[in-house]
Protein backbone atom coordinates (compact mmCIF):
# COMPACT_ATOMS: atom_id res chain seq x y z
CA UNK A 1 0.00 0.00 0.00
CA UNK A 2 1.38 3.83 -1.02
CA UNK A 3 0.70 5.88 1.95
CA UNK A 4 0.24 9.02 1.24
CA UNK A 5 -0.31 11.08 4.62
CA UNK A 6 2.04 11.45 7.16
CA UNK A 7 2.15 9.22 10.37
CA UNK A 8 3.16 9.96 13.91
CA UNK A 9 4.02 7.74 16.45
CA UNK A 10 4.37 8.08 20.04
CA UNK A 11 6.31 5.84 22.85
CA UNK A 12 9.02 5.09 20.02
CA UNK A 13 11.29 3.91 22.67
CA UNK A 14 8.97 1.20 24.21
CA UNK A 15 9.33 -2.55 24.18
CA UNK A 16 6.83 -2.30 21.75
CA UNK A 17 7.05 0.61 20.37
CA UNK A 18 10.84 0.44 18.85
CA UNK A 19 9.87 -2.45 16.64
CA UNK A 20 6.11 -1.01 15.58
CA UNK A 21 8.48 2.82 14.68
CA UNK A 22 11.37 -0.02 12.99
CA UNK A 23 8.85 -1.23 10.59
CA UNK A 24 6.80 1.74 9.78
CA UNK A 25 10.00 3.69 8.82
CA UNK A 26 10.68 0.63 6.47
CA UNK A 27 7.50 0.79 4.88
CA UNK A 28 6.85 4.21 4.78
CA UNK A 29 10.22 5.86 4.98
CA UNK A 30 10.08 9.65 5.51
CA UNK A 31 6.25 10.21 5.95
CA UNK A 32 7.09 8.77 9.66
CA UNK A 33 7.79 10.97 12.45
CA UNK A 34 8.06 9.97 15.98
CA UNK A 35 7.80 11.40 19.32
CA UNK A 36 10.01 10.24 22.85
CA UNK A 37 11.04 11.28 25.97
CA UNK A 38 14.55 13.58 25.90
CA UNK A 39 16.12 10.87 27.86
CA UNK A 40 16.19 8.90 25.29
CA UNK A 41 17.88 11.45 22.74
CA UNK A 42 21.14 9.90 22.27
CA UNK A 43 19.31 6.53 20.40
CA UNK A 44 18.58 9.52 17.72
CA UNK A 45 21.08 12.19 17.09
CA UNK A 46 20.37 14.04 14.25
CA UNK A 47 17.47 12.50 13.21
CA UNK A 48 14.56 15.80 12.27
CA UNK A 49 12.00 13.75 12.56
CA UNK A 50 12.04 12.86 15.64
CA UNK A 51 10.55 15.11 18.94
CA UNK A 52 11.69 14.70 22.07
CA UNK A 53 8.36 15.85 24.52
CA UNK A 54 6.86 14.01 27.14
CA UNK A 55 3.26 13.37 26.03
CA UNK A 56 1.24 14.87 28.86
CA UNK A 57 2.80 18.18 27.97
CA UNK A 58 0.11 19.45 25.94
CA UNK A 59 1.69 22.86 24.56
CA UNK A 60 4.79 20.87 23.52
CA UNK A 61 2.84 18.07 21.76
CA UNK A 62 0.64 20.24 20.38
CA UNK A 63 3.54 22.05 18.76
CA UNK A 64 4.79 18.76 17.14
CA UNK A 65 0.82 18.20 15.66
CA UNK A 66 1.83 21.32 13.66
CA UNK A 67 4.96 20.81 12.50
CA UNK A 68 4.19 17.17 11.42
CA UNK A 69 0.04 17.26 10.41
CA UNK A 70 -0.10 13.64 10.68
CA UNK A 71 -2.92 12.04 8.80
CA UNK A 72 -2.49 9.52 11.28
CA UNK A 73 -1.51 8.40 14.96
CA UNK A 74 -0.41 5.60 16.60
CA UNK A 75 -0.30 6.24 20.28
CA UNK A 76 2.53 3.83 21.89
CA UNK A 77 3.46 5.47 24.52
CA UNK A 78 2.95 5.97 28.37
CA UNK A 79 4.59 4.47 31.59
CA UNK A 80 4.32 0.71 33.05
CA UNK A 81 7.17 0.44 35.88
CA UNK A 82 4.53 -1.29 38.18
CA UNK A 83 6.96 0.10 41.56
CA UNK A 84 7.11 3.36 40.01
CA UNK A 85 3.38 3.48 39.31
CA UNK A 86 2.53 2.26 42.85
CA UNK A 87 4.89 4.67 44.86
CA UNK A 88 3.65 7.58 42.09
CA UNK A 89 -0.28 7.02 40.92
CA UNK A 90 -0.58 10.49 40.09
CA UNK A 91 2.47 10.79 38.01
CA UNK A 92 1.11 7.29 36.41
CA UNK A 93 -2.18 9.26 35.79
CA UNK A 94 0.14 12.36 34.69
CA UNK A 95 1.83 10.24 31.27
CA UNK A 96 -0.96 7.03 30.75
CA UNK A 97 -4.13 9.09 31.32
CA UNK A 98 -3.40 13.03 30.48
CA UNK A 99 -1.46 12.07 27.67
CA UNK A 100 -3.48 9.95 25.95
CA UNK A 101 -6.03 12.21 26.64
CA UNK A 102 -3.77 14.82 25.24
CA UNK A 103 -3.47 12.72 22.09
CA UNK A 104 -7.06 11.97 21.19
CA UNK A 105 -7.36 15.60 21.70
CA UNK A 106 -4.56 16.77 19.07
CA UNK A 107 -5.74 14.01 16.53
CA UNK A 108 -9.32 15.39 16.11
CA UNK A 109 -10.02 14.53 12.22
CA UNK A 110 -7.27 11.96 12.21
CA UNK A 111 -7.30 8.14 12.70
CA UNK A 112 -5.98 7.12 15.60
CA UNK A 113 -4.68 3.85 16.73
CA UNK A 114 -3.96 3.33 20.87
CA UNK A 115 -1.48 0.09 22.75
CA UNK A 116 -2.58 -0.83 25.66
CA UNK A 117 -1.89 -4.17 27.53
CA UNK A 118 -3.28 -7.19 29.23
CA UNK A 119 -2.66 -5.70 32.26
CA UNK A 120 -6.04 -4.28 32.23
CA UNK A 121 -6.91 -7.93 33.78
CA UNK A 122 -6.35 -9.26 37.05
CA UNK A 123 -5.56 -12.93 36.33
CA UNK A 124 -7.99 -13.99 39.13
CA UNK A 125 -10.63 -15.38 37.57
CA UNK A 126 -9.37 -16.48 33.83
CA UNK A 127 -11.28 -17.85 31.10
CA UNK A 128 -10.23 -21.07 29.69
CA UNK A 129 -9.31 -19.62 26.00
CA UNK A 130 -8.23 -16.30 27.59
CA UNK A 131 -9.82 -12.91 28.29
CA UNK A 132 -12.42 -11.59 25.43
CA UNK A 133 -12.87 -8.09 24.51
CA UNK A 134 -16.33 -8.18 26.01
CA UNK A 135 -14.55 -9.11 29.16
CA UNK A 136 -15.12 -6.61 32.36
CA UNK A 137 -11.70 -5.06 33.09
CA UNK A 138 -9.97 -5.33 37.16
CA UNK A 139 -6.87 -4.11 36.97
CA UNK A 140 -4.54 -4.92 40.47
CA UNK A 141 -2.26 -2.21 39.47
CA UNK A 142 -2.07 1.41 39.12
CA UNK A 143 -0.51 0.73 35.94
CA UNK A 144 -3.34 -1.43 35.14
CA UNK A 145 -6.18 1.34 36.30
CA UNK A 146 -4.76 4.09 34.48
CA UNK A 147 -4.34 2.09 31.20
CA UNK A 148 -8.32 1.10 31.07
CA UNK A 149 -9.01 4.97 32.03
CA UNK A 150 -6.71 5.84 28.99
CA UNK A 151 -8.48 3.13 26.36
CA UNK A 152 -11.54 5.47 27.81
CA UNK A 153 -10.10 8.42 26.34
CA UNK A 154 -9.07 7.11 23.60
CA UNK A 155 -12.31 5.48 22.60
CA UNK A 156 -14.17 8.87 22.58
CA UNK A 157 -12.22 9.79 19.64
CA UNK A 158 -14.84 8.31 16.77
CA UNK A 159 -12.16 7.37 14.74
CA UNK A 160 -9.80 5.19 16.83
CA UNK A 161 -8.76 1.43 17.19
CA UNK A 162 -7.46 0.30 20.53
CA UNK A 163 -5.17 -2.76 20.47
CA UNK A 164 -4.47 -4.63 23.96
CA UNK A 165 -1.20 -6.59 23.41
CA UNK A 166 0.37 -9.32 25.50
CA UNK A 167 3.93 -9.45 26.81
CA UNK A 168 6.65 -8.26 23.78
CA UNK A 169 9.21 -10.75 23.53
CA UNK A 170 12.43 -9.73 21.96
CA UNK A 171 15.20 -7.02 21.44
CA UNK A 172 14.78 -3.38 22.94
CA UNK A 173 16.74 -0.69 21.36
CA UNK A 174 18.50 0.28 24.55
CA UNK A 175 19.21 -3.74 25.94
CA UNK A 176 17.68 -2.85 28.58
CA UNK A 177 13.81 -2.88 28.29
CA UNK A 178 11.35 -5.57 28.39
CA UNK A 179 11.32 -9.17 30.29
CA UNK A 180 14.08 -10.99 27.97
CA UNK A 181 16.67 -7.71 28.87
CA UNK A 182 15.57 -7.35 32.46
CA UNK A 183 15.99 -11.31 33.78
CA UNK A 184 18.63 -11.96 31.38
CA UNK A 185 21.07 -8.41 32.81
CA UNK A 186 20.26 -10.03 36.40
CA UNK A 187 21.24 -13.37 35.94
CA UNK A 188 24.44 -12.57 33.75
CA UNK A 189 25.59 -10.66 36.34
CA UNK A 190 25.09 -14.01 38.87
CA UNK A 191 22.41 -11.50 40.99
CA UNK A 192 19.27 -13.67 42.14
CA UNK A 193 16.13 -13.46 40.18
CA UNK A 194 13.02 -14.27 41.77
CA UNK A 195 9.51 -15.21 38.86
CA UNK A 196 6.78 -16.16 39.52
CA UNK A 197 5.24 -19.32 38.01
CA UNK A 198 1.55 -18.31 38.47
CA UNK A 199 1.80 -15.07 36.43
CA UNK A 200 0.61 -15.79 33.52
CA UNK A 201 0.30 -13.77 30.17
CA UNK A 202 0.66 -14.76 26.30
CA UNK A 203 3.73 -13.81 24.76
CA UNK A 204 4.15 -12.04 21.61
CA UNK A 205 7.21 -11.96 19.72
CA UNK A 206 8.24 -8.09 18.51
CA UNK A 207 8.48 -9.02 15.08
CA UNK A 208 5.05 -10.41 14.95
CA UNK A 209 3.47 -7.65 17.11
CA UNK A 210 5.15 -5.34 14.41
CA UNK A 211 3.56 -6.93 11.04
CA UNK A 212 0.08 -7.14 12.86
CA UNK A 213 0.19 -3.44 14.07
CA UNK A 214 1.00 -2.53 10.68
CA UNK A 215 -2.01 -4.81 8.86
CA UNK A 216 -3.94 -3.42 11.40
CA UNK A 217 -3.47 0.13 10.78
CA UNK A 218 -3.66 -0.44 7.20
CA UNK A 219 -7.16 -1.15 7.38
CA UNK A 220 -7.57 1.65 9.66
CA UNK A 221 -9.41 -0.77 12.54
CA UNK A 222 -11.64 0.35 14.96
CA UNK A 223 -13.07 -0.79 18.19
CA UNK A 224 -11.44 -2.55 20.82
CA UNK A 225 -8.82 -5.66 20.27
CA UNK A 226 -6.25 -8.37 22.12
CA UNK A 227 -3.35 -9.39 20.29
CA UNK A 228 -1.17 -12.00 21.93
CA UNK A 229 0.86 -15.06 20.84
CA UNK A 230 -1.22 -18.62 21.06
CA UNK A 231 0.93 -20.10 23.81
CA UNK A 232 1.11 -19.14 27.47
CA UNK A 233 4.21 -18.68 29.78
CA UNK A 234 4.85 -17.95 33.39
CA UNK A 235 7.50 -15.23 33.83
CA UNK A 236 9.64 -18.36 35.63
CA UNK A 237 9.06 -20.05 32.14
CA UNK A 238 10.92 -17.10 30.36
CA UNK A 239 13.86 -17.19 33.14
CA UNK A 240 14.23 -20.97 33.10
CA UNK A 241 14.42 -21.00 28.76
CA UNK A 242 17.70 -18.33 29.42
CA UNK A 243 19.03 -20.30 31.81
CA UNK A 244 19.00 -23.75 29.91
CA UNK A 245 20.38 -21.65 26.29
CA UNK A 246 22.30 -19.29 27.42
CA UNK A 247 23.97 -21.29 30.34
CA UNK A 248 23.10 -18.92 33.65
CA UNK A 249 23.76 -20.72 36.48
CA UNK A 250 20.28 -22.32 37.66
CA UNK A 251 20.73 -21.60 41.34
CA UNK A 252 20.46 -17.56 40.88
CA UNK A 253 16.89 -18.55 39.49
CA UNK A 254 14.37 -18.33 42.25
CA UNK A 255 10.86 -20.12 41.55
CA UNK A 256 8.20 -18.32 43.93
CA UNK A 257 4.22 -17.60 43.73
CA UNK A 258 3.19 -14.19 43.09
CA UNK A 259 0.99 -14.39 46.42
CA UNK A 260 4.65 -14.70 48.29
CA UNK A 261 5.55 -11.66 47.49
CA UNK A 262 5.19 -9.13 50.07
CA UNK A 263 6.72 -5.73 49.41
CA UNK A 264 6.30 -5.53 45.70
CA UNK A 265 3.44 -4.36 43.85
CA UNK A 266 0.60 -5.89 43.37
CA UNK A 267 0.87 -8.80 40.65
CA UNK A 268 -1.19 -10.25 38.16
CA UNK A 269 -2.52 -13.87 37.19
CA UNK A 270 -3.52 -15.62 34.37
CA UNK A 271 -3.71 -12.61 31.80
CA UNK A 272 -3.99 -14.75 28.56
CA UNK A 273 -5.68 -12.48 26.01
CA UNK A 274 -8.06 -14.68 23.05
CA UNK A 275 -7.29 -12.74 20.39
CA UNK A 276 -9.49 -14.74 17.65
CA UNK A 277 -11.41 -11.40 16.79
CA UNK A 278 -7.95 -9.83 16.13
CA UNK A 279 -6.67 -12.79 13.52
CA UNK A 280 -10.19 -12.93 12.12
CA UNK A 281 -10.25 -9.29 11.09
CA UNK A 282 -6.62 -9.58 9.53
CA UNK A 283 -6.45 -13.10 8.50
CA UNK A 284 -3.03 -13.03 10.51
CA UNK A 285 -1.62 -15.80 12.77
CA UNK A 286 1.21 -15.41 15.02
CA UNK A 287 3.88 -18.22 15.21
CA UNK A 288 3.43 -20.61 17.80
CA UNK A 289 4.82 -19.00 21.15
CA UNK A 290 7.49 -22.18 21.25
CA UNK A 291 9.25 -21.19 18.43
CA UNK A 292 10.02 -17.42 19.21
CA UNK A 293 12.75 -18.58 21.84
CA UNK A 294 14.91 -19.06 18.56
CA UNK A 295 13.83 -15.81 17.28
CA UNK A 296 14.60 -14.41 20.81
CA UNK A 297 18.49 -15.53 20.56
CA UNK A 298 19.07 -14.63 16.90
CA UNK A 299 17.14 -10.97 16.79
CA UNK A 300 19.36 -10.19 20.13
CA UNK A 301 22.90 -11.29 18.67
CA UNK A 302 22.23 -9.27 15.64
CA UNK A 303 21.12 -6.11 17.58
Amino acid sequence: MQYSGNILITGITSIHGWPIFSLFRERYGDRVYGVCSGKMSSFFKKDEQVFFCDIEDYNGMKRIFKEVNPDSVLHAGGVCDLDMCEDSPSFAYEVNVKGAGNIAELSKEKYLLYISSDLVFSGNNPRENGYLESCDTDPVSVVGQTYVEAENEILKHEMSGVIRVALPIGPSISGTKGAVDFIAKRLNAQKKMTLFFDEIRSLITTEDLANGILSFFKKKGRGLFHFGGSKEYSLHDIGAYLVETRGYNKKYLIRSSRFDEENGPPRIGKVTLNSEKFCKFLGFEPVDALSPWTTIDVMASAA
